[in-house]
């Protein structure tokens, strides 16, 4: 599919029969290589993506892949490995082989007349390089900087999480504008500090062990804070309202059995 430029071609290891391209530097200057061309690359929709597995020893520093894509205009645009998860998370220490992917959208351009990989390294490193596809992508635009079990699920989660809280203090606000309800306004507010605290907490627990940023954390201290703080701070008004109807109610019925 396109042409070598640099690295070292090895045999394949033990239970595998691809190949692998190795990439070194054994210095501490920072290093680009240039691994694969693809000249006039087989693209017909706006967007696609250079898809492949790799794995890579002592990568000192964030180190990244990197594809340039060049239009007939003479423009060059570039999508990089650069996030902190997923499939398209940068390259530092040590890892085992995992998958990586490249993607562009060149919607409103023209297709690429030239693909160029890089691999850019910090410092001292190995990379290793398996089989590498390009291909096209036909359905909506994703988001490939994470993957779906935590950034975009947890996202979703948090948006339907939100909804669901901001429907319960909105029916908890009618209740206790109308004196309605009092054990299960009461109960629900409980129970929605109780579960603010324990969604906080996760969110700590998140944050300390990620070690770098991730979606989950952030939606979690969201939701502990407004599920708790928010109750919590109204929660003395609501027993208040209530005691109010009810000595009014008491008043009432003295006054009309005299």
């Amino acid at each position: 599919m396109g042409r070598i430029s640099a690295g070292t071609v090895l045999a394949p290891e033990s239970g595998s029969s691809d190949r692998r391209l190795e990439i070194k530097s054994a210095t501490s200057s920072p290093s680009s290589t240039t691994v694969l061309t693809i000249d006039r690359p087989q693209i017909k929709g706006p967007r696609y993506r250079l898809s492949g597995r790799l794995r890579y020893e002592g990568v000192e520093g964030v180190s990244y892949l990197e594809m340039w894509n060049h239009f007939p205009d003479g423009s060059q645009y570039f999508s990089r490995t650069m996030a902190d998860q997923g499939p398209m998370m940068k390259l530092q220490g040590t890892s085992g082989w995992r998958s990586f992917v490249l993607p562009f959208d060149a919607t409103g351009a023209p297709p690429p007349t030239r693909l160029v990989v890089n691999v850019v390294l910090q410092g001292r490193g190995t990379v290793y390089l398996g089989p590498v596809e390009l291909s096209e992508e036909t359905g909506a635009a994703s988001d490939l900087s994470g993957p779906l079990t935590t950034s975009r699920l947890a996202g979703l989660a948090g948006g339907v999480a939100g909804a669901v809280i901001g429907s319960l203090g909105a029916l908890i606000g009618v209740l206790t504008s109308l004196g309605r309800a009092r054990r299960f306004v009461i109960a629900s507010a409980t129970s929605l500090i109780a579960m603010g605290l324990l969604a906080f907490t996760a969110g700590i627990v998140a944050f300390a062990s990620a070690g770098s940023y991730s979606t989950a954390y952030p939606v979690l201290l969201l939701l502990g804070f407004v599920s708790s703080v928010v109750p919590l701070g109204l929660l003395p008004t609501i027993r208040r309202r209530y005691e109010e109807i009810e000595l009014r109610t008491m008043r009432a019925h003295d006054l009309g059995s005299r």
